[in-house]
């Protein structure tokens, strides 16, 4: 699984996701907490998983590997 990260102008962090079966699936996230107890952050992938409303596997790698670091437009957060 590879996994690039885009910046995007709407304040979403969007990642591209390369599977290892060749499909690219297009996962966002939004929200930056800070501090608030009532935070909930918004995650959205495209893959068919994703498009039903479900927690995928390619949300939860780029949840794992992100970290909440600054991330360079194009880097290249885990290839495998």
């Amino acid at each position: 699984m590879k996994i690039t990260y885009t910046p995007n102008d709407d304040g979403r962090s969007v990642y591209t996701v390369e599977s290892g079966s060749g499909n690219t699936y297009r996962v966002s996230y939004c929200g930056s907490g800070d501090g608030d107890p009532e935070y909930c952050a918004t995650w959205e992938c495209d893959c068919p998983a994703g498009r039903h409303g479900r927690m995928c596997k390619h949300i939860q790698a780029v949840a794992v590997v992100s970290n909440d670091e600054p991330i360079e437009a194009g880097a290249v957060l885990r290839e495998a």
